[in-house]
């Protein structure tokens, strides 16, 4: 057991790609907070900034940070939904900014979100009633396999990457390009190792569903077929034995 945990790589393993993400979230809040400094802005545009362009990393960080507690993982889906909810809310914002400056990196962050939603989507809410109760499941949601959201995420968050760091002028902004790269990557990840975890609960209690109604009806078949022999097994006639004459 222990070699083959061992041999499990980074990346597949959620509870580094969690560690990694509370990193990279704190990290480009703390960057993103030293360049307004350096910039000579005003506190209160320096708090604007934060929630304007920092919304998703602030959200990461208190998700991430607080599945680590006891809290959070007795109330994970319920923390989930909230997230995706908040989720709904940055790719709102990120429709205002395509609408005030549009271009292609704001054609690829829209894509990017919506893309990355509809993962959170297709792999959280099936584990809720919120799945079945507002017919979420009938939305093509599942049209798209999760190794093809992982992918296709991945292909643009890559993109932007490159078209970032052409448009970046000094070294903040490329330290600020990669920390967003990087925390898209992972967190496409971890989606999708949560959905490859789910696909594979389904799967064995599928199997164990199989078993135990091939055991009940083995266990079934086995006493009918006992009952049909004690009705056909004949009665055994009893023997006396003679009296013997007294004299």
């Amino acid at each position: 057991m222990k070699e083959q945990k061992d041999q499990v790589k980074w990346y597949d393993d959620a509870n580094t790609l969690t560690n990694i993400i509370i990193l990279i979230a704190f990290l480009t809040l703390l960057v993103s907070q030293a360049l307004a400094v350096n910039n000579h802005l005003t506190p209160t545009i320096m708090l604007r900034n934060l929630l304007n362009h920092n919304a998703i990393f602030i959200v990461a960080l208190l998700y991430f940070i607080l599945l680590k507690t006891k809290l959070g993982r007795t109330n994970f889906n319920v923390i989930n939904i909230i997230y995706i909810i908040l989720y709904i809310l940055i790719t709102g914002a990120a429709i205002f900014t395509l609408l005030q400056s549009f271009g292609l990196p704001a054609i690829l962050s829209l894509i990017s979100n919506l893309l990355i939603l509809c993962f959170m989507v297709y792999t959280f809410l099936p584990e809720t009633r919120l799945w079945k109760d507002f017919n979420i499941n009938k939305l093509p949601f599942d049209e798209i396999s999760s190794e093809y959201y992982y992918y296709a995420i991945s292909i643009i968050t890559l993109i932007q990457l490159l078209i970032n760091l052409i448009g970046s002028a000094n070294l903040g902004g490329v330290i600020l390009t990669l920390f967003d790269t990087a925390y898209l990557l992972l967190f496409s990840r971890y989606i999708y190792l949560y959905k490859i975890y789910c696909e594979k609960k389904a799967m064995n209690k599928d199997k164990d569903d199989i078993s135990s109604k091939q055991k009940e009806s083995r266990v079934k078949k086995k006493d009918k077929n006992t009952e049909t022999n004690n009705e056909e097994k004949p009665n055994k006639p009893v023997k006396r034995g003679k009296k013997k004459d007294e004299r």
